[in-house]
């Protein structure tokens, strides 16, 4: 039977899903692991110390590229890692870990006997955060290739202001205003003014949501840039 240190266990052992808690020995050898693993990936917390959590990697996902490194990182006088990986569960399908590492000494100063890990399914929240980055790439790329003069018509649009009001504002022709417009439209491939007013909108809210979303902790990971490079550029 496989012996399990006081070392290997954490300090607070009510873990639940989209939680687990696992500790390892050497380098990747896992010494323990709570049981609301079951729960998150599937596997059987008592088939798992001894196995390597190499094992469970996505080997040719970019988000485990600096495995290497972190395992080569010093993590004594409480430093810690907090990295994204990409893990198989036990069905086989892709998952999304945050974890968080720190290490364990048996006293004050020594040797890092273990690493505590705390991982966090969060899959779900960067699949959400990558098809909004896309949707924002997708119209900022449209509101990209509107004139200055254009983007001057839009805001006022945006603000209710009819066609007239914004000709004189701009000290321009009422007809340069509805060709101005019509352009907005084309760009945005919008068929009505409301749809056109939406997806302006839709941009703005969703500029300043992803850029101040400070609930998804995950992206304060060391590599969550690569969890939306594929939707990057």
């Amino acid at each position: 039977m496989y012996s399990v240190s006081p070392l290997d266990l954490p300090q607070a052992t009510d873990f639940v899903e989209p939680y687990f808690f696992f500790s390892s020995r050497g380098r990747t050898e896992l010494a323990y692991v709570s049981p609301s693993v079951e729960r998150v990936l599937g596997y059987n917390p008592a088939t798992l110390p001894g196995a390597s959590y190499m094992d469970f990697l996505v080997s040719d996902d970019p988000l485990n590229d600096d495995v290497e490194e972190c395992l080569n990182a010093d993590l004594r006088g409480g430093r810690m890692i907090h990295a994204l990986r990409s893990v198989f569960d036990r069905s086989g399908k892709r998952r999304i870990l945050a974890v968080q590492t720190v290490g364990v000494s048996e006293r004050p100063g020594g040797p890092v006997e273990r690493r505590h890990c705390i991982a966090r399914d969060v899959t779900d929240s960067v699949e959400s955060h990558r098809q909004l980055m896309m949707r924002l790439h997708s119209l900022d790329r449209a509101a990209r290739q509107l004139s200055s003069q254009e983007r001057d018509v839009a805001e006022r649009i945006m603000q209710g202001k009819m066609n007239r009001d914004i000709a004189i504002e701009l000290n321009v022709s009422d007809r340069t205003v509805e060709r101005r417009r019509a352009a907005i439209m084309k760009h945005l491939g919008a068929a009505t003014i409301s749809e056109m007013v939406a997806k302006l909108v839709e941009r703005d809210l969703l500029r300043q949501w992803t850029y101040s979303a400070s609930d998804a902790q995950w992206q304060t990971a060391r590599n969550s840039h690569l969890a939306v490079t594929a939707v990057a550029g």
